[in-house]
């Protein structure tokens, strides 16, 4: 059995995919001194810049496809966040019986630092963010990594010196994990996503799960209450569950089950007697019904670590948001431009849309489908869409799946769509950039699309 700091010298390590996930768990297995092979279906100058590096330290890598003779006599795989199932690498392993584990769970082996894990459909990178945020401003030293842009891998100096691991994850990397273990863990909410991957709603949510997998009574986990799914897996929890929501009569469960909930304007959070914290409503910079489920996620979690009531106000107070999360890009002859590139769901676009009046956006929508219901956007759209321009590979269905009951017109680029959207709005009015669909087919990744918006809006700026 493979544990913390398992001693892996001279095992053979095929490690699926070359993306920063891939590389940091090659970098951390080679320190280790694993024999490691690494296995990347793409190929690219950047790819190969890596590949390069790797090679220099005696790992072997094949860009361009999968052999199978690559794997042969593997002790066990590292699978990178992204790589789906039906992937070659993958089918061989599970039919050759060969272990497969996610980068996290990998990295875990090594790190001695208590980690705090959050998970969701949406909202994961704000409260991954803050909740890091709250324990820096309590003087612990913190690690903030994961699912939110540098893998938990690539942070293994750190790892002795860390009073906490703040590790955003994934369903792709939680349903490989086996004995990843957060001292508090944190799902947020259970929507539709991923469906390019996994089998159904089902099969999504086991995934999600699996973050209490092996947790115990020592441990903590955060869920939202108005979740009906959260609700069924909080019964066979065997942390202690901390529940919170906006709404304190929610059917079949008692308001003193609340740990955290909403009350004459203001979030009241008690973990006990005498651990409690209450912060007004409106001294919260971040807007929307999303942002104060995740505030409170992240008072409950803080609370829950010991955390004094003062860093937790401290940093409420004054936090103004992410980049490519509902982010103010310009306004331009009273029509605002706003970056929302990070919601790749159809909840999320559900929610940002929610936070403006109606009838007041022109919404910008597309990209890789993840096998999205986008039909259940009916009613916010409309409620608060004036118009639709549809992108990237998933256009024609966003068309079909809108055109019923909003007016959607399609562009072949961000930048047509953005001029179309210009030409359209008047003052007042907005224009919102929110996919509801993965980047990668005309972009890196979403920060890469957001940023190529906003270029864009400076581009009109400048004219």
């Amino acid at each position: 059995m493979y544990t913390m700091n398992r001693n892996i010298k001279d095992k053979k390590i095929v490690i699926i995919g070359l993306s920063r996930s891939g590389y940091a768990a090659a970098i951390l297995a080679l320190k280790h001194k694993a024999k490691v092979y690494v296995s990347e279906n793409s190929d690219n100058k950047a790819l190969r810049a890596k590949a390069k590096i790797l090679i220099k330290k005696k790992a072997r890598v094949e860009l361009g496809g999968h052999n199978p003779e690559f794997f042969k006599a593997a002790d066990f795989f590292i699978t990178s966040p992204g790589v789906k199932n039906k992937a070659l690498p993958i089918v061989w392993a599970k039919k050759n019986k060969v272990k497969i584990y996610s980068e996290i769970e990998f990295a875990s082996w090594f790190c001695p630092a208590p980690i705090i894990a959050i998970t969701g459909s949406n909202g994961k990178t704000t409260v991954t963010t803050l909740l890091g945020k709250v324990l820096k401003q309590a003087g612990k030293k913190i690690v903030v990594c994961g699912n939110i842009g540098n893998p938990f891998s690539g942070e293994y100096l750190k790892f002795k010196k860390a009073d906490f691991i703040v590790l955003e994850v994934s369903s792709f990397q939680l349903e490989y994990i086996q004995w990843f273990k957060p001292c508090l863990s944190i799902i947020l909410n259970i929507t539709q996503n991923h469906f390019d991957h996994h089998r159904d709603m089902a099969d999504y949510a086991k995934a999600k799960a699996k973050i209490l997998l092996n947790q115990d009574k020592t441990d903590f986990t955060v869920l939202n209450a108005a979740d009906n799914l959260l609700r069924e897996i909080a019964k066979k929890a065997k942390a202690r569950v901390l529940f919170f929501s906006r709404d304190k009569n929610l059917p079949r469960l008692a308001a003193e089950d609340l740990n955290c909930c909403l009350e004459k304007e203001k979030f009241m959070v008690q973990v006990d007697k005498n651990n409690k914290f209450d912060f007004a409503l409106n001294a919260l910079k971040i807007k929307g019904e999303h942002n104060q489920e995740n505030v409170m996620a992240v008072s409950l979690a803080a609370k829950a670590l010991g955390i004094n009531n003062q860093a937790i106000a401290a940093v409420l107070s004054r936090f103004k948001g992410l980049e490519h999360r509902c982010e103010k890009v310009a306004g331009i002859n009273g029509i605002s431009f706003i970056n929302d590139s990070k919601s790749t769901t159809v909840d999320a676009t559900d929610k940002a849309l929610s936070v403006f009046a109606d009838k007041s956006v022109i919404l910008i929508c597309g990209g890789r489908d993840k096998g999205s219901n986008f039909a259940v956007l009916e009613k916010k759209l409309k409620q608060k869409v004036l118009c639709v321009i549809a992108i990237g590979e998933a256009r024609q269905k966003l068309l079909t799946a809108f055109s019923r009951f909003s007016p959607v017109l399609t562009a072949d680029s961000l930048n047509q769509a953005v001029r179309i959207a210009f030409k359209q709005a008047k003052s007042k009015q907005s224009i919102l950039l929110s996919p509801m669909c993965a980047s990668f087919d005309m972009f890196d990744n979403f920060e890469h699309r957001g940023q190529v918006f906003k270029q864009i809006v400076q581009g009109i700026i400048k004219k």
